[in-house]
């Protein structure tokens, strides 16, 4: 399991239940460690981080690096409480590449500036829940990669009162 390095005052929390498929549980897992790696290498400000690239590959990872990078470069940083849910497999091809949905509550989530130590607060709205879809590839190591990924803010799915 690896290990995420947060600044106090953020918090990561994953929802997750087994499916009872030993496939899909792996993708599920390390789909969430892809969620957490994210919001490390944004609270760290680094691009390269070792999470970062062990979850991600392909455009995603070339996307992401470049998210990071820019909200460094911004004077930004992560605080507040995300939250992940609601994960599922929609498909698995040959065991080696999968698709899956998971949703993103953003609504107790804020950017911060750095050197002001200013919380960016935004009022909670529909917005603030998101839909991901991705594709995930399992990498030589073993670990399931994202890939390709896309969202959708204010998804009916993920909308929570």
């Amino acid at each position: 399991m690896p290990t995420f390095d947060l600044p106090s005052g953020l918090t990561v929390s994953v929802d997750r239940s087994s499916t009872g498929d030993a496939t899909k549980d792996a993708i599920l897992r390390d789909t969430a460690y892809s969620a957490q790696a994210n919001i490390e290498a944004f609270a760290q400000g680094k691009s390269q981080a070792a999470n970062l690239n062990r979850y991600f590959a392909g455009s995603a990872l070339t996307y992401w690096t470049g998210q990071v990078a820019d909200f460094k470069k911004d004077g930004l940083t992560l605080t507040g409480d995300y939250r992940y849910y609601d994960f599922k497999v929609t498909d698995v091809a040959n065991g080696k590449t999968a698709a899956v949905t998971y949703c993103e509550d953003q609504s107790k989530a804020f950017s911060k500036e750095i050197k002001s130590k200013k919380v960016l607060r935004t009022s909670p709205s529909d917005n603030s829940y998101v839909l991901y879809t991705l594709q995930a590839s399992k990498d030589t190591a073993g670990d399931w990669q994202v890939t390709r990924q896309s969202w959708k803010k204010g998804d009916a799915s993920c909308v929570q009162g």
